[in-house]
């Protein structure tokens, strides 16, 4: 195993602003799919500007009934991106509006090989509900192209891991890339779910000053650990082959690295 990320060398990294990064590089394109995991306001702040800049074609939801208190003076969140996600929910074009769940698949699931929901469930759907922790009903997506297989693990809980592992056994959660489900936190690792992905990268999402499970992830990548916290923006180049590549950027340097 390669070990990648357990050095400062390169300094925390200030992260990018996400609709900025849009704008530098898709400037006049449609976003064609906005996945909101679960109505967290930490994945969803700045949807306001965002569709003030960019056109959102689809836009898939979960089923629940969550509800915001009104005292958003004393929140770090904007009113304006709640109150935009709401209609969102309502909206019937640009965006549609998509309320998927595991199995279920729509016009705008594919992409080459295709997108394929492991969750939420109905009955994840119901906990989530019960316990008003709706890290329960999050997407958890597996997306394949050109046979490599990259698992997005949003928030989910242990408790959805468990029922993903059940519903599709070890051998259907074997990926190649993994994105670690709430940022890294060890709250959210399911072992035995885990060992099955037996990814080559695990990649958190994370930000400077917080931690993460890092030694339990470098036992799990074959490959190295890859955190925004130290490599800044992150993406695959993925050939037509199957070869793979991770791509970041060292921002001190200011030069792209692709090596491990």
């Amino acid at each position: 195993m390669v070990d990648i990320d357990n050095s400062k060398a390169d300094g925390d990294q200030t992260l990018t602003d996400p609709i900025e990064y849009m704008q530098n590089n898709y400037n006049g394109q449609n976003i064609f799919r906005f996945i909101l995991t679960h109505p967290d306001m930490d994945h969803m702040s700045g949807l306001d500007e965002l569709s003030e800049k960019f056109s959102i074609i689809n836009f898939w939801d979960t089923n629940h009934n969550k509800t915001m208190n009104d005292d958003w003076e004393k929140s770090p969140y904007k009113k304006e991106d709640w109150e935009k996600y709401l209609k969102f929910r309502k909206s019937e074009e640009k965006p549609k509006c998509l309320t998927l769940r595991r199995s279920e698949t729509s016009d705008c699931c594919w992409v080459e090989d295709g997108i394929e929901i492991l969750s939420p469930s109905t009955e994840m759907e119901k906990l989530a509900e019960e316990k008003s922790e709706y890290n329960h009903l999050s997407y958890v997506l597996m997306v394949k192209y050109a046979g490599v297989k990259i698992l997005l693990g949003g928030d989910a809980t242990k408790e959805a891991w468990e029922e993903i592992l059940k519903e599709f056994g070890a051998k259907n959660l074997k990926a190649d890339i993994f994105l670690a489900p709430h940022h890294g936190s060890e709250n959210n690792i399911h072992e035995d779910a885990f060992n099955a992905i037996a990814p080559d990268y695990v990649i958190v999402s994370v930000d400077e000053g917080k931690d993460y499970a890092y030694e339990y992830y470098k036992q799990l990548a074959k490959k190295g650990v890859l955190s925004t916290k130290f490599k800044g923006n992150i993406t695959f180049e993925i050939k037509d082959t199957s070869e793979y590549t991770p791509i970041y950027v060292d921002k001190n340097a200011g030069k792209k690295q692709d090596k491990l």
